[in-house]
């Protein structure tokens, strides 16, 4: 489960830095359409950040 925290903590920070570039307006015609706003770039962070949490903390735990 760790390696799956970190691979989707990874592609939340990513669409961050992708929202930062839409709100900032870096030209660039395949990934930035006029559907893919900013909002659904941080949306999308947000939810992929706390699921990496989700699964971090969801990782089993040995109790004796």
């Amino acid at each position: 489960m760790i390696i799956a925290a970190w691979i989707i903590a990874g592609l939340g920070v990513i669409s961050a830095v992708l929202g930062t570039l839409s709100i900032i307006q870096v030209p660039s015609d395949p990934i930035f359409t006029y559907k893919l706003t900013w909002q659904y770039w941080m949306a999308l962070a947000i939810v992929l950040v706390l699921l990496s949490i989700t699964c971090f903390l969801g990782r089993r735990q040995d109790i004796d």
